[in-house]
C-alpha cells in the first residue's frame, strides 16, 4: 500500500510540474499557422483624445532566419507612411516571446490558443508594465497589448490587432 500511495504521490507530483511547466513555454509550431495573409483592424487608445480610433490593417507573415523566429509586414491601406515589418521571436527554451516572459500558453479550444507575456517598460513615457496576449487560430489572430501604469491598479487595452482570413 506504501508503494503504491509513493507511486501516486510521484506521477501527480510529476504530471504537476509537466503541465506547470507546459503552461509557461510557446513551441515555435504554436505559430506555424499565422504564415500567410491576413486582413483585419486595429485599435488603439489615443492618449491625446482619450477615444479608441480603428483603422484597417493588412499583414503577411513569413518564416524568419530560424524555426524561432517569424517576420511581420505590416500595411495599412489609408497610412502608407505608417507601413511597417516586425518579428515575433521565441526564446530557444520557450520561456520568453519577443524578450518577454511567457506568464500563460493555453488552449482555448481545438487548434487555438492564447499566449500571455509581460514585461516591464514604458508607455506614454511613463513606466508601465506591459501585458501581450495572442490569440492564434487558422483563421483568427489576435495581438492585444494591455498596460498597467506604475502606481495604479487598472489595466487599459493600449492596442489590439484583429485579422482575419
Amino acid at each position: 500500500m506504501k508503494d503504491i500511495i509513493t507511486i501516486i504521490l510521484s506521477l501527480s507530483i510529476f504530471l504537476f510540474t509537466s503541465i506547470s511547466f507546459g503552461q509557461n513555454t510557446v513551441q515555435p509550431e504554436i505559430l506555424e499557422n499565422t504564415i500567410g495573409e491576413w486582413k483585419g483592424t486595429l485599435t488603439y487608445l489615443d492618449y491625446q483624445t482619450n477615444e479608441p480610433f480603428t483603422m484597417p490593417v493588412n499583414l503577411r507573415i513569413e518564416n524568419g532566419k530560424n524555426e524561432y523566429q517569424f517576420k511581420l509586414f505590416l500595411e495599412y491601406p489609408k497610412e502608407q507612411n505608417a507601413n511597417s515589418t516586425d518579428k515575433i521571436k521565441i526564446s530557444k527554451d520557450g520561456t520568453k516571446v519577443n524578450k518577454a516572459d511567457v506568464i500563460s500558453n493555453r488552449e482555448i479550444s481545438e487548434e487555438k490558443f492564447e499566449i500571455i507575456t509581460e514585461y516591464s517598460g514604458n508607455d506614454n513615457n511613463k513606466k508601465a508594465e506591459i501585458r501581450v496576449i495572442y490569440i492564434i487560430g487558422k483563421a483568427e489572430l489576435i495581438i492585444r497589448k494591455e498596460v498597467k501604469f506604475e502606481n495604479t491598479e487598472n489595466w487599459i487595452l493600449r492596442n489590439e490587432y484583429n485579422y482575419k482570413r
